[in-house]
């Protein structure tokens, strides 16, 4: 099965919202993944910015 991490990012009043999507093989991966990009954002003070989740494809 695929597994999508689907990334919902909220780039202010001006520009709105960016989705973006990345594929993985299992549900695993895409887990580890999503949980990378959310140590990356709390690292940069702008995880309150950014909704990512994995879903199955």
């Amino acid at each position: 099965m695929t597994y999508v991490l689907v990334v919902i990012s909220w780039l202010g009043v001006a520009n709105g919202a960016v989705i973006s999507t990345q594929e993985f093989s299992s549900a695993e991966r895409c887990e580890v993944a999503r949980m990378a990009l959310m140590e990356y954002a709390k690292a940069r003070s702008s995880d309150e910015t950014l909704g990512p989740l994995c879903v199955q494809k």
